[in-house]
Formats: C-alpha cells, sequence, structure tokens
C-alpha cells in the first residue's frame, strides 16, 4: 500500500500593523501570516474618523500598504485618499451642475499620483462655463502636487486646504459651491505617464466629410427630394378622380357627365360644384359657360272696361 503523506501544519501568527508617523504610528489593525515577509504588499483601509477621533471625517477612507516589517511589527505607509459613496450622495443637490475630471499628476520626489476631483456649482453651469472649470481646477491641483510629496498632500487633503485652494481658483470663472476631491490614488513606482488621461479634442457635432465622398451623400437627398416630387404630383391627379367619379350630388351617376368627359378627353367637376351650381339662381348662373337665363313671361293685355 502506497504510504500517506502527511502535510506539516503551519503555524501562524498575528502580526501588529502600524500606521506612519503622519498619523502618529497609530495602530492599523493585525494580519495573520505565517512568514511575516509575505504581508509586504498587503493593503488596509481605515476610516480617517477612527484615526484622528474627529466624527466629521467619517466619510473619508484613508488606503495603507504594507512596505517593511520590523521588530514583529509590520509598517505602513499612506497611498490612497477617497471619499466614500455615501458622502458623495450628501454633496449632490438637484439644479447644481458636477464637474468631474480625472489626471496623473506627478509630486515633487517624482512619483505618479492619480488625482479625481469634483466640483459642485451653485447654480446651472453651461458647458463652456464646465470646461473651463475643468481646466482649472486641473491646473490649480497640478501645480500643488508639483510642490510637495505624496504624505504632505494627504495631509492638506484631510485638513481641506487643498480643497480650498482649488475652490478659489474656479470661484474666478463660475460661482462654487463645493470643491472636493474623489479619490487620489499614489501609483506604483515604473508606471509610466502615458497612462495619464489626455483631452478629447473631437467634436461630437462636427463630420468630417472627404472630397470623394461629397457626392455619394448629396445624392440621397436628390433621390429623396425627386421621390417626394412625384408623391406629390400622383396625390394630386389621384384627388380629384377621388371626389368627382361622375357623380352627382344625391349619389347617382350623371350620364351627361360621361358623355361629355368621352367626347372632351376631360374629366367631370366634383359633385360638390355640381351641386353649388344646382343651387344658384338663373342670375348667378349667367357667368357659367352653356347657361342661359329664363325669360320672363309677357304680361296678359288690359282688358277694356265696358
Amino acid at each position: 500500500m502506497a504510504k500517506e503523506s502527511k502535510k506539516k501544519a503551519v503555524k501562524k501568527k498575528w502580526l501588529p500593523i502600524i500606521g506612519p508617523k503622519s498619523f502618529e504610528n497609530v495602530p492599523l489593525g493585525e494580519t495573520h501570516v505565517a512568514d511575516p515577509q509575505r504581508a509586504i504588499g498587503k493593503t488596509v483601509n481605515a476610516n480617517l474618523m477612527n484615526l484622528t477621533g474627529d466624527m466629521r471625517k467619517q466619510g473619508i477612507e484613508i488606503r495603507f500598504d504594507i512596505v517593511k516589517v520590523q521588530d514583529g511589527k509590520a509598517h505602513a505607509a499612506v497611498t490612497g485618499y477617497e471619499l466614500l459613496p455615501s458622502q458623495m450622495k450628501r454633496l449632490v443637490r438637484r439644479g447644481r451642475a458636477k464637474v468631474a475630471d480625472s489626471f496623473v499628476a506627478r509630486t515633487a520626489t517624482g512619483r505618479l499620483v492619480r488625482i479625481k476631483p469634483i466640483v459642485l456649482t451653485a447654480n446651472p453651469a453651461s458647458i463652456g462655463a464646465q470646461t473651463a472649470i475643468r481646466l482649472a481646477a486641473r491646473e490649480k491641483l497640478r501645480q500643488l502636487a508639483g510642490s510637495m510629496s505624496f504624505d504632505r498632500l494627504v495631509q492638506d487633503l484631510i485638513g481641506f486646504k487643498v480643497q480650498r485652494a482649488v475652490k478659489d481658483e474656479v470661484n474666478k470663472h463660475h460661482p462654487i459651491k463645493t470643491a472636493e476631491i474623489k479619490a487620489c490614488i499614489l501609483l506604483p513606482e515604473g508606471t509610466s505617464e502615458r497612462r495619464e488621461v489626455r483631452e478629447d479634442t473631437r467634436d461630437e457635432d462636427f463630420v468630417e466629410v472627404k472630397e470623394g465622398d461629397e457626392g455619394e451623400t448629396a445624392a440621397p437627398s436628390e433621390e429623396a427630394d425627386e421621390e417626394g416630387d412625384t408623391d406629390a404630383e400622383d396625390a394630386a391627379e389621384e384627388t380629384p378622380e377621388e371626389e368627382g367619379d361622375g357623380s352627382d350630388g344625391e349619389g347617382t351617376p350623371s350620364e351627361d357627365d360621361g358623355e361629355e368627359s368621352a367626347e372632351t378627353g376631360e374629366k367631370a367637376p366634383p359633385a360638390k360644384k355640381r351641386a353649388k351650381d344646382a343651387g344658384k339662381s338663373p342670375k348667378e348662373k349667367t357667368g357659367d359657360a352653356g347657361s342661359v337665363p329664363d325669360e320672363e313671361p309677357a304680361e296678359a293685355p288690359e282688358e277694356n272696361g265696358a
């Protein structure tokens, strides 16, 4: 019989996770691993209210990545700042324009950061105003990110210094109600800057037509116009035939009209017109072709008195 292979049980242990100095080395939690080195690279999300004790910041979440293990403790670094979906729903209101953007900026230390700002206007804004708001916010955030490290940038986001600076800059173009940063994520090292979201300069309302395609595009419209003209002529020819089928005003066919149309080759007048002519007086018919007024009866001679 084959020998049964016995697997050795691997004993795991709990490894505490410590935050960075910017958060006063606050404990973030624990991780259960067999080898402490395998904890490197793990991600921990923590609510900012639990880190600072401020109830007003419960809608913000901070992301940490474990970067090293030392003295039996896992040390984490800040790698992200993000607003919770529930916080975003509180900001959006009816009658306001929401301007969102996503782009990549470079910090003073050379690291790439993806920033997603959201600006809410105080009243409805036109498309041109929204474009100006988006470009102004992007330029201001790139300037701020390039003047500090990522840790300092996150601290300024937590203190709402970046949001105020963006609001003051964008308020020059349109009245602003709120300026927030939906997400600020540190990209991994070695990430190419080509991932930056480029502006789409294509105008959807403009359709480019090549020189060789002008005749092809114009042909369907001309054919459609010719078909419309022929349909209109056919409808005009069919309408008198339906109205005047050689019938009297009473609805019975007229023999005179049939003979007249056969000799002249013309169509009989409509029944409504014949009905109107039948009700006219002799004086009104004088203008009609072939109509002769009736002569008045001669008065009788007066008898001479006896």
